[in-house]
């Protein structure tokens, strides 16, 4: 047995319990008090308390030592009259047990000076499910001759309702599984649709990038080709620039060989012009000379044409006189 046990008591705490679980609860219950009758025995005290359940199983316990001597809202009827028991008082115990776990509340709660045989005559509300509903009633039932005469008659109904449970589980798992593909088949051809869309704002994408492409290698080439063009223009003006450069230096050295024959032949031409410039110098010198001595000469001759032209004009006023 499962060892995370508790009690059905703490479970139940006002609150409903759900169909299956109601059912699966019920099974294992059901099926130890079906030992307990085929050894002859009543157990006597079934009660919320002496059960405990798992998440899939339950467990019921042994009755306590006191057994029928204390009246609780699970007593049969004929308990409390005082008339013999048998396996029938544990079918009511283990009606009202369902009871319980179906609603959330007991089946027969005694208000303030009513004794458990006066509750007994108030009518139970319907549990809200059909079968159980049904099953739980006929546990329930005042006269023992009208309920389930056996646990194994109980534990049928039980089982059919569980089996029913199961084919309703299965068609609402059916429809959901059908709503669920309808659901599926409209997302999928939302899909579709929306790959054809995106396929065709992809190839969209793809005509215009491939154009764009198209025209970056075609600007690319023409830039390529430009380079190409611009490249051969460096090369022709570099090595027009070299020959240039070259012819520039063997003009040059050609420069400097006639420069350097000119200039010695400046330099011999200076020497002699220097001689010549010196010997005219000297010409000039005595030159000079010569001159000084004509202009001597003329003063002289000026100065003896003066005195005899005196000598003359004073013979002329001689005669005149």
């Amino acid at each position: 047995m499962p060892t995370n046990l508790l009690p059905l008591r703490q479970l139940i705490q006002g609150r409903q319990i759900a169909s299956c679980d109601i059912l699966r609860y019920a099974l294992h219950i059901g099926a130890a008090l079906r030992r307990i009758h085929a050894e002859g025995r009543c157990h006597g005290a079934l009660t919320p308390e002496l059960i405990q359940v798992s998440a899939s199983s339950a467990r019921l316990l042994p009755a306590p030592a006191e057994g029928w001597e204390k009246p609780t809202p699970y007593t049969a009827p004929e308990v409390l009259r005082g008339e013999t028991v048998d396996t029938r008082t544990d079918i009511f115990a283990f009606g009202a047990v369902l009871y319980e776990m179906a609603t959330g509340r007991c089946a027969f709660v005694a208000d303030d000076g009513e004794t458990p045989a006066e509750t007994r005559a108030i009518s139970l509300a319907p549990i809200g499910h059909e079968g159980l509903d049904e099953t739980v009633k006929r546990c329930l039932a005042e006269d023992p001759e009208a309920r389930w005469q056996t646990m194994q008659k109980v534990m049928m109904e039980l089982k059919l309702l569980a089996i029913a449970g199961q084919q309703r589980e299965i068609s609402t798992v059916s429809t959901l599984q059908a709503s669920v593909g309808r659901e599926l088949r409209q997302q999928a051809q939302a899909i579709t649709e929306l790959e054809r869309a995106v396929a065709a704002r992809t190839e969209e994408v793809t005509q215009a990038v491939t154009a764009a492409l198209t025209d970056v290698q075609s600007q690319f080439s023409e830039v390529e080709t430009f380079l190409t063009a611009s490249q051969k223009r460096a090369d022709d003006f570099a090595q027009s620039a070299a020959r240039a450069v070259e012819a520039t230096r063997r003009d040059i050295a050609t420069l400097k060989v006639e420069l350097a024959g000119e200039i010695e032949g400046l330099a011999g031409t200076a020497k002699g012009h220097t001689a010549s410039i010196a010997s005219m110098q000297a010409a000039m010198a005595r030159s000079e000379d010569y001159v000084e001595r004509v202009v001597d000469l003329l003063d002289g001759l000026q100065q003896t044409i003066f005195v005899q032209t005196g000598a003359q004009e004073d013979d002329a006023v001689s005669i005149a006189s």
